[in-house]
């Protein structure tokens, strides 16, 4: 009875630190993926932003050619140079302001797409994890193992993070296809 008791009490412990390592996993998955949308937010909000000032800048120039004409008919009329320096120094701030627009808009696709690499990169580590623990599991037959597994695969596979054609890093796309045709070969082994 006892022998019976501490098996029991073994595989209980067991199934409870698989649970715990399971909550951990899952915890810092989605703390990962928290932080991609955070950076995703930031990258939109800092594009945005470079929408406004390209914008402004727009105005800035327009303003400017309308000095710049004003100029020129000035000095037409022979009126003194303080207007055409104010045309030129408008003109400069609107170039500066347009290439600086340019840099924040491609930081911010950059900072985009790093966070999609890195939700990806999480959900894969997520979707590993969550394989090697249901191939260590030991109170569970082939064809459970399997369609749990598939589950998992179809549940990663939707998020389309990891398809090609959808933008997904090709190497990551590789690496979870072989991961899952690894699985499969583990299962039929057995």
């Amino acid at each position: 009875m006892e022998m019976i008791n501490a098996w029991l009490y073994n595989n209980a412990k067991k199934a409870d630190q698989m649970a715990r390592n399971e909550a951990v996993r899952d915890s810092r998955a989605k703390a990962a993926e928290a932080r991609a949308k955070l950076k995703a937010k930031k990258a939109r909000e800092a594009a945005k932003k470079a929408n406004n000032q390209a914008r402004q800048a727009a105005v800035e120039r327009s303003k400017a050619a309308a000095a710049a004409e004003r100029a020129a008919r000035a000095a037409a009329r022979g009126e003194t140079s303080n207007r055409r320096n104010k045309t030129n120094a408008a003109n400069k701030a609107a170039k500066k302001a347009a290439e600086n627009a340019k840099k924040a808009q491609a930081n911010a696709e950059k900072a985009e797409s790093n966070a999609k690499k890195a939700k990806a990169e999480a959900l894969f580590k997520n979707v590993q994890n969550k394989l090697v623990a249901l191939s260590q599991r030991q109170n569970i037959n082939k064809r459970e193992m399997a369609k749990q597994g598939r589950k998992i695969y179809i549940e990663a596979v939707k998020t389309m993070l990891f398809h090609p054609n959808k933008g997904a890093n090709l190497e990551l796309s590789q690496r979870f296809s072989s991961m899952y045709d690894e699985f499969k070969q583990f299962v039929n082994q057995n």
